[in-house]
């Protein structure tokens, strides 16, 4: 095998698999990549078996062949070359000579016939996306995510299918954030309709879309495999078993209280406000009133904090303990210069929305002050 690859191509894809990696599994094979030749390029491949995924790259093929490579010692040696092309070829044993302009390496390899294959899944989609609306419905819920691995359900974001648009739901049980969008295409001739997506699926499809927001990506299921498809991309997975929470019950619907702020400059007086909230419950106390809001940290060891923002309300007067953390998760993940705190009291979850936008809710369970 002998190929002759861009730098920066072969970095950008390592890059794009090389986060599923299991860099210190039983198995030596799983640290590897393997690469393959095709007639315009080559194919790599990483999996944990848990989640696989292929990636393509052009190239020069010069003789076809495959090989398998330490992820993270090929990456960090792309990392360091220059911007010149990259000579790549297998020698006797597995070993893998790579030349780059005056750098030369020699890396040993293992046998790609070792390498675990992919599961199987389908390419027939079942929905398809705009790369720009996937990104922002995961982006908006994936903070939600718990990280309690016991919880297994609510270890990733339920997909579901709406006729032409898509619902994704993110919760840990005190938080909780739900997206709705329309769908590029939907294939569903019945069947199954809501899907549980595992979190590390969801990173490193954020990271196959870091300059393809104006590509199309396609969902497929096939037993108990889900994919996600972008032309010769392929993330595939074993689905999360268990139940969602009925996500509809917890999204307030008589929260009469709005308070219209500017999300950066609630932003900035959050964050510094935190910085003396109690460092487990991340508790800052919201004081709201016409015209202002009031952020409260009082921890009595760490000492105290205030600061008033400036808010389009008029109503009466309530205060709410929030945590912090929650609250900024949401913040920056918004675009709009300005979101709107739907309150009813102290006792009552809240609800953050963005002006006309009805699809996009995002909830914060209260503190007790």
């Amino acid at each position: 095998m002998e190929i002759k690859i861009g730098r920066d191509d072969f970095l950008n894809s390592i890059h794009k698999v090389q986060g599923i990696v299991e860099s210190k599994g039983a198995m030596p094979i799983l640290a590897h990549v393997l690469i393959s030749t095709e007639k315009d390029g080559i194919v790599i491949q990483a999996t944990d078996l848990e989640i696989g995924i292929k990636g393509f790259c052009p190239a020069k093929v010069v003789s076809q062949g495959s090989v398998t490579i330490n992820a993270r010692k090929l990456f960090d040696i792309l990392r360091a070359l220059p911007d010149l092309e990259v000579h790549l070829i297998r020698e006797e044993n597995d070993w893998v000579s790579l030349t780059c302009g005056k750098s030369r390496f020699r890396l040993p390899g293992l046998p790609a016939s070792d390498f675990p294959k992919l599961p199987g899944y389908s390419e027939t989609a079942l929905m398809e996306f705009s790369g720009a609306k996937l990104k922002e419905m995961i982006r908006k819920t994936y903070f939600a995510i718990s990280p309690d691995e016991s919880r297994q359900a609510l270890n990733g974001l339920l997909l579901e299918q709406d006729g032409d648009h898509v619902n994704l739901v993110g919760t840990d049980g005190h938080r909780l954030s739900y997206i709705r969008r329309p769908l590029l295409k939907s294939n569903a001739q019945g069947g199954e309709t809501s899907f549980l997506l595992p979190k590390k699926v969801l990173t490193e499809l954020l990271k196959l879309m870091e300059n393809e927001e104006s590509a199309t990506y396609s969902f497929s299921v096939k037993d108990n495999q889900l994919a996600f498809i972008h032309d010769r991309e392929v993330i595939v997975s074993r689905k999360i078993d268990g139940k969602f929470p009925n996500y509809q019950q917890v999204i307030p619907t008589d929260n009469p209280l709005k308070v219209k702020v500017n999300t950066q400059a609630l932003i900035q007086a959050l964050t510094r406000v935190a910085l003396l909230a109690d460092e487990k419950s991340k508790m800052v106390r919201f004081e709201i009133k016409t015209g202002s809001l009031t952020l409260v940290s009082d921890h009595t060891e760490l000492g105290g904090a205030v600061e008033e923002v400036e808010i389009d309300y008029k109503g009466d007067e309530v205060r709410i303990g929030l945590n912090a953390k929650y609250i900024l998760d949401v913040l920056n993940v918004i675009e709009e210069d300005e979101v709107i705190l739907n309150l009813k009291d102290q006792n009552y979850s809240c609800l953050l929305t963005i002006g006309e936008d009805k699809d996009y809710k995002s909830i914060v369970m209260p503190m007790r002050l």
